[in-house]
C-alpha cells in the first residue's frame, strides 16, 4: 500500500492542435476536468544527488509528484503535451497560452506510472516548463 499526504493543489492543461481547413493547425491548452478541475498530490521537490543528476541533463528545477488515480489526467499525462501547475495558480495561464515565467508552471519529464497497474495511484516527475 502506497501512503502519501496529498496537499499540494494541481492543475493540469492539454495542449490539443487541430486542423482547419484553408487556414492550418491551431494550437490550444485546455484544462483538464474529471467532474472536478483541481487534483491534490503530493508535491516533493528534487534535491541531493537526483538534483544534480538533473543538473547534468540540462533540468535546473524538478520535482515527484505522487497523486490518487485520475482516468481522465492519466490518459492526458500518456498521451498529449500537458503543463502541470502546482498550487493551482490562476496567473500560470495568460490568455491561453502557459506562462514560461511563472515558477508554478512545469511540465512532464519522462512517463507517468500507473502504480503496479492497480488503478489506485499516479507517480510521475516534473520540470519547470521552458516554453515551445
Amino acid at each position: 500500500m502506497l501512503k502519501f499526504n496529498p496537499t499540494t493543489p494541481l492543475k493540469f492543461y492539454a495542449m490539443t492542435t487541430t486542423y482547419i481547413p484553408g487556414q492550418g493547425n491551431t494550437t490550444a491548452w485546455s484544462l483538464v476536468q474529471s467532474g472536478y478541475s483541481v487534483f491534490y498530490s503530493e508535491w516533493t521537490g528534487t534535491f541531493g544527488d537526483r538534483a544534480m543528476s538533473a543538473q547534468a541533463l540540462g533540468v535546473n528545477d524538478s520535482a515527484s509528484i505522487r497523486m490518487t488515480y485520475n482516468p481522465e489526467v492519466y490518459n492526458k499525462l500518456r498521451t498529449t503535451r500537458v503543463v502541470v501547475i502546482k498550487n493551482a495558480d490562476a496567473t500560470a495561464i495568460v490568455a491561453g497560452v502557459p506562462d514560461k515565467n511563472n515558477p508554478n508552471v512545469y511540465e512532464l519529464w519522462g512517463g507517468v506510472d500507473n502504480v503496479k497497474e492497480a488503478n489506485q495511484f499516479l507517480e510521475f516527475k516534473v520540470r519547470r516548463y521552458e516554453g515551445l
